[in-house]
């Protein structure tokens, strides 16, 4: 019998075993700058690990730059307050023998649940289809004007997802 378990907490709150587990399953994203990876994962607000038989097969993280905010915004032409938005959608990484199973959706909506109700934005290039969709499952939605990457020969778009309307 298969088993998953979803463990979403604080990058502090992580164990220096689990840190590392998550920093080289994100490692295997060839746009990922290894350098200073390992104190972003830390200072991390949240980290999704999703683990199957014992084995982290995906990841997420919810990252709060005020900086990296900031030149976001200004990037995409657009007011992103720190108010609103509690930090950037990241790091989502599956395994590629995992991939297309929905792994990717439950470590999204368990970073969006453990968001305390605030937005969130991501930034993903343009040809990247894939996140692309997933992101827009979960109620993000594109916004501002592209800019030109400086990792890859690509454009980068933003996506946000608002604050969820109070109910009354």
């Amino acid at each position: 019998m298969t088993t998953t378990e979803l463990v979403v907490k604080a990058g502090k709150d992580a164990t220096p075993e689990e840190r590392e587990k998550f920093r080289e399953l994100v490692l295997r994203d060839p746009q990922v700058t290894p350098n200073g990876l390992s104190g972003r994962i830390a200072k991390a607000h949240l980290l999704a690990f999703l683990y199957k038989d014992g084995e982290l097969i995906a990841t997420g993280a919810v990252k709060c730059n005020p900086g990296h905010q900031a030149h976001v915004a200004e990037d995409a032409g657009i007011s992103l307050p720190q108010a609103e938005y509690l930090g950037e959608i990241g790091y989502l990484h599956t395994a590629d023998d995992h991939r297309r199973q929905g792994y990717a959706d439950r470590v999204l909506e368990s970073l969006i649940k453990a968001s305390e109700n605030m937005g969130l934005f991501a930034t993903i290039q343009l040809k990247n289809d894939s996140s692309q969709r997933l992101l827009a499952r979960h109620g993000f939605i594109l916004t501002g004007r592209s800019w030109r990457s400086i990792q890859v020969d690509d454009d980068v778009n933003l996506y946000i997802r608002q604050i969820p309307e109070a109910k009354e």
